[in-house]
């Protein structure tokens, strides 16, 4: 069991430490640099993240982004419209994370988690999005659609939290499971890159190691030609361009996935970081990082079970703004509303479905946030096998649940929106 991390006092001295407020572009007596000056960089960061979070939360229910409702719109009426929108979110999120590591503002071979790991384990990455996939659809959403649901009032959402939260309880805080039931035999089937002088698994470094040529102008140019390929097929679609909401969602999460990178990986995010090792116990989860919600889950119910371990990361804070963030759109548009079971059949439903989200999300190091936009804006390859095996676990869930389209919302209209 990890030890529990308390988190020391709440005033710091930015003497100690690179001050972000001090750079030379801002003046010295700006009024809210000095308000801020006395606070605890890493309190700082926690802040911010919660308030962006709040807006990813309204973002994403204003214009109903779901990957799972996307496919489903897909399978069901031949719409591709909220489908694209999921795919202009990865897009904007390549774009700008591409953007970001060319200027040398990010480095994102150290993230959390690391998607660039020079160990490829594509069986955790195949079971983890294929358990992934199939659960949502059980219980109706991903780690994101359920805490938006749950802010809306929607309690079955709930059951299917505290299932993903278990299973990421179990995996990540209870001494050898992972090891013993899943790394044990995932480890020895995943190639080391490094052994053959590829540090990194992403596509620029993998195919840089190939034709020999610079890896960050190879990521340059893999990051633009994916982004001007996903958009020309994006925008071919007239479900797509017809609906403002798609085109509206997809931008605004992209471009929030890469605020949040940059949030916890840019200056700002390093001094909080090296704030965190002046403290009397650093901070757990310091790093650069995005929206991704299974380990948040887990973090949440430990948490709860243990209420003298201040496990407050990026990840549990950003999951709770988001579920504020539904919330409070929810109220002030009327929509909250009250929902709970119709059948102990269900509830295990959403259970089940819960728990292999939890377990999948793990397994295969993130969810359709986590993996399939934060991982593969970093050009991850085990993030787009991920988000393949998702996808693929999602159609096959929806296909053999002959009831599925009952629980299923067609996208408003714009007159809707």
């Amino acid at each position: 069991m990890r030890c529990p991390v308390r988190v020391a006092h709440p005033c710091y001295n930015v003497a100690d430490s690179k001050n972000w407020l001090q750079q030379p572009s801002r003046r010295s007596d700006n009024v809210i640099s000095a308000i801020f000056a006395e606070w605890n960089p890493v309190y700082l960061l926690l802040l911010f993240t919660f308030l962006l979070s709040i807006v990813f939360g309204i973002v994403a229910q204003h214009t109903q982004f779901c990957p799972l409702g996307g496919i489903a719109d897909w399978l069901q009426y031949g719409n591709t419209g909220r489908m694209s929108m999921y795919f202009f979110a990865i897009a904007t999120a390549i774009a700008g994370a591409t953007l970001l590591e060319a200027l040398g503002v990010i480095d994102f071979n150290q993230t959390r988690p690391p998607y660039r790991m020079a160990q490829f384990r594509w069986p955790g990455y195949m079971l983890g999005g294929f358990l992934f996939g199939i659960g949502m659809t059980l219980c109706r959403g991903c780690g994101m659609r359920s805490m938006l649901n749950f802010g809306s009032g929607n309690l079955k959402a709930l059951v299917a939290i505290l299932g993903m939260g278990a299973a990421a309880v179990l995996l990540l805080y209870v001494e050898g499971v992972f090891e013993t039931f899943f790394l044990s035999w995932i480890s020895p089937l995943s190639p080391d890159f490094s052994l053959s002088g590829v540090n990194h698994s992403d596509l620029g470094s993998l195919a840089a190691g190939i034709l020999g040529s610079d890896i960050a102008w190879t990521r340059i140019f893999i990051g633009s030609a994916l982004v001007g390929l996903l958009l020309l097929l994006i925008f071919r679609s007239a479900d797509f361009r017809s609906r403002k909401a798609n085109i509206i969602g997809g931008l605004l999460i992209g471009l929030l996935i890469v605020a949040a990178y940059y949030l916890t990986g840019g200056s700002f995010g390093e001094a909080a970081k090296e704030a965190s090792e002046f403290m009397d116990q650093p901070q757990n989860g310091m790093g650069t990082q995005s929206y991704t919600f299974i380990r948040p889950m887990g973090d949440l119910l430990y948490v709860s079970a243990h209420p003298l371990a201040y496990l407050i990361t990026f990840g549990l804070v950003a999951f709770l703004g988001v579920g504020v963030g539904s919330l409070l759109l929810s109220l002030l548009t009327g929509n909250f509303r009250v929902s709970w079971f119709h059948s102990t059949r269900e509830v295990l439903r959403y259970l089940a479905g819960g728990i292999m989200v939890g377990t999948g999300g793990i397994l295969g190091l993130g969810c359709t946030l986590g993996q399939g936009i934060a991982g593969t804006s970093t050009l991850a390859l085990g993030s787009f096998l991920n988000l393949l095996f998702i996808l693929l676990g999602a159609v096959i869930g929806i296909k053999l649940q002959s009831g599925f389209m009952k629980d299923h919302q067609i996208p408003l209209s714009d007159k809707e929106f």
